[in-house]
């Protein structure tokens, strides 16, 4: 599979389903990438000699790295310096294709999901990882399904359909950051919605606070990285 067999949302990507630039962005970046590293504070203070008050600070949102702190943070996890700072990773050299690195990605139907699992995936496809690593950060642990409701973003601008095919990660309730876009699975069934720190708003529908999170209401699922688009 080809990169101009695909389109992405990309304005979707950028402003909703990455943190935004910032220190906010940056420590949810950084947060993300400690725990899918499975990473400590510690840790990255022995492997940079960054003192852990200063790696606290930025996983608080407290502030953000400097030139002399930051390089040495994207080395140890293992993340383009831009990237991290802002969201947005700089453009790469497409490497030919018989010289990368693929990743199999599988497809489940969240029909299936139970208490349990996902359940047995429905096929495969091959991804390759440089193409993952650009689009959505990470080509670790990945999955692709089908959404069986609509979502409805703060802006209306980035929404998505019922069918509409997308990128998940599983994602524990201390993995959520402010702004993930998670399938949530409560009794009623599963739901598309935004985890927000701050009070939902009145006309906010598809939003779950900290308060809602539980196994008696809504239990993350997984998170979605992005959507994927198919040109016909």
């Amino acid at each position: 599979m080809s990169d101009n067999q695909m389109s992405w949302d990309n304005i979707s990507r950028k402003r909703e389903m990455q943190p935004e630039s910032g220190i906010a962005g940056f420590a949810a970046r950084y947060g993300a990438r400690l725990s899918e590293l499975k990473l400590t504070d510690a840790e990255i203070s022995r492997q940079t000699g960054i003192p852990s008050s200063s790696l606290s600070r930025y996983r608080k949102g407290e502030g953000v790295p400097k030139a002399e702190h930051l390089f040495p943070l994207s080395d140890v996890l293992k993340a383009d310096a831009r990237w991290l700072v802002s969201g947005v990773t700089a453009p790469a050299s497409v490497i030919d294709a018989e010289d990368a690195e693929w990743e199999q990605l599988p497809f489940f139907d969240l029909r299936d999901l139970s208490d349990t699992g996902k359940g047995r995936p429905h096929y495969w496809t091959p991804f390759r990882k440089d193409w993952l690593n650009r689009a959505l950060g990470t080509s670790v642990d990945l999955y692709l399904v089908r959404l069986l409701s609509d979502y409805h973003s703060r802006t209306g601008d980035r929404d998505l359909t019922e069918g509409d095919l997308v990128f998940c990660r599983e994602i524990t309730p201390v993995e959520l950051q402010d702004g993930h876009v998670v399938i949530w699975r409560r009794e009623q069934g599963l739901k598309v919605a935004r985890y927000s720190l701050r009070p939902r708003e009145r006309v906010e529908e598809d939003v779950i606070t900290p308060e809602e999170v539980g196994d008696d209401q809504f239990v993350p699922v997984a998170r979605i990285l992005g959507k994927y688009l198919q040109r016909v």
